[in-house]
């Protein structure tokens, strides 16, 4: 009963493993950061091995330990889902080595099996891409086709066998990794064409080898903002423009009754800009989606030719120096202006920049928002 329990539950495994979609959806890997999205074809593998396996069957008790030493090999291709668990299907075998009373005998096998993949570093530690060393655990099920033995009488078997292990992963370069893997199979009574004297037999393999992952291999992290601080500073745009509106609206009910000025010439009513740009905590680094408020702020300067802007730059009073945060604030708005400059063609002389560090937080209420550079015309 125990050894079903255990089939079925080392089955669910990898088949639960491969109903995954095949685009890896944003997994978080802290509070701060989440994983970019990944499609099918990104992060596959190829892995090589060879080593030896220790059969355990009815007689390796009263054998020499050599005498049930054999070699073994396996061929794998498979894929990383997460930087935490991945999927490898697996061919292998060679020959195990039996005692039979006084001598040796062989049965030449083949198995296939597919492999869960965990990656206990990355699982218990920081991602790091990096990273020298790499635990993986191992969970699997396999087929195993024994072949006959005409020699000893022995016919062919076919039997289950679930899988766990550890491997070793030593890191040479972002393509190539050497491994080390040992791995436990449990095997029907009959694998050894001897039934009887055991419940089971099984094998314990050692083996090493080595890891090509292929192109588009890798994980990135990306910084994750939080929408209702986007939202709330969106809202607050929304409030001044509304504002802005209703003092055009004024001017334009005042002009409406006062006396015709001589002149004739139209009055012309400026285009405005308020857009903001948000850094995570002590970071000057513009993340790819606060980079659309810079290519607004970019084209309103394009179609407004004799305008400017002013950039006014902050950090929030609650983390580090005043002496920190005025520097700090001065980074964002040289990274602001430097997206402008480089990515946009937008002179320097166009910007006015205003670096106010912590003496000043436009957002009192919200210790977090103040981590900002505002964009407005001038």
């Amino acid at each position: 009963m125990k050894r079903k329990l255990l089939i079925a539950l080392l089955a669910m495994a990898p088949i639960g493993l491969f109903a995954q979609n095949e685009t890896t959806t944003s997994t978080e890997i802290n509070q701060r950061k989440a994983l970019k999205q990944y499609g099918f074809w990104d992060n596959w593998f190829i892995q090589g091995q060879i080593g030896g396996q220790y059969t355990f069957s009815e007689n390796h008790k009263i054998a020499s330990f050599a005498d049930n030493l054999s070699p073994t090999a396996a061929v794998s291709v498979g894929k990383y889902f997460s930087p935490q668990v991945g999927g490898r299907l697996q061919l292998g075998g060679w020959t195990s080595s039996n005692y039979k009373v006084d001598y040796t005998y062989d049965i030449k096998y083949l198995n296939a099996n597919v492999d869960a993949l965990f990656n206990l570093s990355n699982i218990f530690l920081p991602y790091k891409e990096d990273r020298a060393f790499n635990l993986i655990g191992i969970m699997g099920l396999g087929y195993v086709h024994g072949f006959e033995n005409s020699d000893e009488n022995w016919h062919a078997t076919n039997s289950i066998s679930p899988r766990i292990g550890l491997q070793g992963d030593f890191r040479l370069n972002d393509a190539w990794s050497l491994n080390l893997e040992a791995n436990a199979n449990l095997l029907r009574d009959d694998f050894n064409g001897v039934s009887g004297g055991e419940n089971y037999d099984g094998t314990l393999n050692v083996l090493a080898g080595v890891t090509y992952r292929f192109k588009a291999r890798g994980f990135e992290t990306v910084e994750a903002s939080d929408p209702a601080l986007i939202k709330t500073l969106n809202d607050k745009i929304n409030e001044q423009r509304a504002q802005i509106d209703d003092l055009k609206a004024c001017c334009e009910k005042k002009q409406t009754v006062t006396e015709p000025v001589v002149n004739n010439t139209t009055p012309v009513v400026k285009n405005t800009l308020n857009s903001v740009v948000i850094f995570r905590i002590g970071k000057s680094t513009i993340d790819e989606n606060q980079k659309v408020n810079i290519y607004n702020v970019a084209q309103y300067l394009k179609e407004n030719p004799d305008a400017k802007v002013v950039i006014s730059s902050y950090a929030d009073k609650q983390t580090g120096t005043a002496q920190f945060n005025q520097k700090l604030s001065e980074k964002r708005s040289e990274s602001v202006v430097k997206v402008l400059k480089e990515q946009y063609g937008i002179s320097e002389n166009r910007v006015i920049v205003n670096n106010n560090g912590d003496k000043q937080q436009p957002f009192p209420n919200n210790n977090d928002w103040n981590r900002v550079s505002i964009i407005v015309s001038e």
